[in-house]
């Protein structure tokens, strides 16, 4: 495989990859939540790449709504 020696490596580090199911915890995803059958594990590790945490973010645009007279268009600029 296209990854074989990177693998090795982790494994003689006593390292690994974080699951998809971690990784979605991380984001915040419910306990509950399952991929279709169907969605590949590659896939599924692109998805949650993809996918931002709402635990991060709605605190982010909270402030920035709360604050919306400090973020002036010149200073995003």
């Amino acid at each position: 495989p296209k990854n074989k020696g990177k693998t090795s490596s982790l494994k003689e580090q006593c390292l690994r990859y974080f699951t998809p199911r971690e990784v979605a915890n991380l984001h915040s995803f419910p306990k509950d939540f399952q991929f279709p059958k169907h969605i590949s594990l590659r896939q599924r590790y692109a998805m949650l790449g993809n996918s931002l945490s709402v635990a991060v973010v709605a605190p982010l645009l909270q402030y920035m709504f709360a604050n919306r007279h400090d973020f002036s268009a010149q200073e995003l600029h």
